[in-house]
């Protein structure tokens, strides 16, 4: 096992121009020195000490990995066209297609391959792991994670990058003109999606991981829930490639919300039908993780999550530490989050009796405090049927043993404080996502200090493929660091965007006082 360094040995940067557009140029990757740690201030000044500090737990954070099926029927890549940025939509399609996404999968495994390398206690994955609420998808996650054969697409890729859809809105790898190559300067990469699409075995984490639920996990589009019509059209043979005509509908959000099918009986491609589409619901996706393997037991999901239908429960890594995971999804749809009143409650049983002597606690969920807004569904008569980010954070904030809550869904890394009357409180630490730049987890060390104060380590780490992808060379190495340039460089979200963060939300030590008796 590789101990986790005091400084990374390299920070990725643009560096040479590899393609010219007219909107922008394509730029590929370089290494400068690793960015060393600064120390937040937020509740305790000066330099944090290093000699004589306890290490409680050191665990990775992994986060967004949008293993997605680029060919499903199921996916709104067509309404993205006319769509983004429009208030119809809402910001709902602004996301959907990535020129990158069939390589998803590639580079989620070198991820976990060099997160495999490190000595931790374990690794929280905070949900969105899959992009559509699809079976195939959740098979391929674990199979990235537990070890087993990937496989989205059997039949080969059919999607909007195929050079025979003759559609150049989209980037095509193959030579031949489209948008991203005119505008952008994207490179040619022929034959890439099929290798792409090619199964292969993912070698597993080989360290205790936990699961966690995000929008995209059980919502279709990661906002609607799953439905008959939906199912039907995940699984056929007709994938949209255009809205239906007519006019341009004023609430397309609600519209997806409400009668999704609706927006999906437009012009189509045929693609081979495929039963693995399946639509999953919230128990099938909890207990596909209890499989005999799991380290641990359901990756953290329990049987009574199975029987009662839920998908929160506690995990203690290491003595001294515990992790509570918690879902933040609402099932009624939308992408934001929020938490259901029983839950909320088994949350301020968890957290009541925790004192000095009992463990610290780690918060982990999908959305953060800023996306704890979600109340769509909610039944006008009973508005506190769900609780919202200011509830769920004052009851953390309650609890003096709380230090970390971890989330992503933001697709970015940041570092919040939320201070208590007394001096203290905890640190909201958000995490980047594979699917995006910069294509980064975050590994965190929590020590006692000296003193009794806590010191919580963050440093993010870098997959350990190859900075430039290699010419010819159809291997994951490649294939993921090829996802990672053309991340960089993607136009909507492109890595001029702030998603890395600032030197305080990336390698940072986080001080807390000692906990008040």
């Amino acid at each position: 096992m590789t101990t986790i360094p005091q400084r990374p040995a390299r920070a990725l940067v643009p560096g040479e121009v590899a393609g010219t557009g007219s909107h922008g140029l394509y730029h590929r990757l370089r290494e400068v020195p690793g960015e060393a740690h600064t120390v937040r201030t937020d509740f305790v000044p000066g330099p944090a000490p290093l000699a004589g500090n306890t290490v409680i737990a050191t665990f990775a954070h992994l986060t967004d990995l949008h293993v997605v099926d680029p060919g499903s029927p199921a996916r709104l890549d067509f309404a993205m066209r006319t769509g983004a940025g429009t208030a119809s939509w809402a910001g709902l399609v602004d996301w959907v297609f990535r020129p990158q996404e069939a390589l998803a999968p590639h580079a989620a495994a070198a991820m976990i391959r060099t997160l495999a390398a490190l000595d931790i206690d374990a690794c929280v994955v905070t949900g969105d792991n899959i992009d559509n609420a699809q079976a195939n998808e959740l098979a391929a996650y674990l199979a990235l994670l537990d070890g087993g054969k990937v496989e989205l697409s059997p039949h080969g890729y059919h999607g909007p990058q195929r050079l025979d859809w003759d559609d150049p809105w989209y980037w095509r790898p193959d030579p031949g003109d489209d948008r991203y190559k005119r505008l952008w300067g994207f490179p040619t990469h022929p034959g890439l999606l099929e290798v792409a699409v090619t199964p292969f075995d993912g070698g597993g984490l080989g360290h205790p991981w936990l699961a966690c639920l995000g929008n995209h996990d059980l919502l279709v589009g990661g906002a609607t829930a799953p439905r008959p019509d939906l199912a039907a059209i995940a699984t056929g043979a007709r994938k949209p490639v255009g809205l239906p005509a007519g006019p341009q509908l004023p609430d397309a959000l609600g519209t997806f919300l409400t009668d999704p099918a609706a927006l999906f009986a437009g012009p189509f491609r045929p693609v081979p039908a495929l039963p693995g589409r399946a639509l999953i619901t919230p128990a099938g996706f909890v207990a596909a993780h209890r499989r005999p393997d799991a380290c641990p037991a359901g990756h953290g999901f329990t049987a009574a999550n199975v029987r009662d239908g839920t998908a929160y429960y506690t995990y203690d890594p290491v003595p001294g530490l515990r992790i509570i995971v918690l879902n933040t999804d609402n099932p009624h749809g939308h992408w934001d989050g929020s938490m259901d009143r029983a839950q909320l409650d088994w949350l301020a049983g968890q957290l009541a009796a925790h004192g000095p002597d009992d463990p610290l606690i780690v918060l982990a969920s999908h959305h953060a405090t800023s996306s704890l807004r979600n109340g769509y569904g909610v039944c006008p008569d009973h508005p506190g049927e769900r609780a919202y980010a200011g509830e769920i954070l004052r009851l953390a904030l309650g609890c003096r043993n709380v230090v970390l809550w971890l989330n992503g869904h933001h697709h970015a890394n940041r570092v919040v404080a939320h201070h208590r009357g007394d001096g203290g409180g905890l640190f909201e630490v958000t995490t980047a996502a594979i699917a995006d730049w910069p294509v980064q987890a975050r590994v965190l060390r929590i020590d006692r200090e000296r003193s009794g104060g806590i010191s919580i380590t963050s440093t993010l780490v870098d997959h350990d493929a190859p900075v430039v992808p290699a010419a010819g060379q159809d291997t994951t190495d490649r294939l993921a660091a090829l996802h990672r340039e053309l991340a960089y460089n993607d136009a909507v979200r492109a890595g001029r965007t702030g998603a890395a963060g600032g030197a305080p939300d990336r390698n940072v030590r986080l001080r807390l006082p000692p906990p008040p008796r």
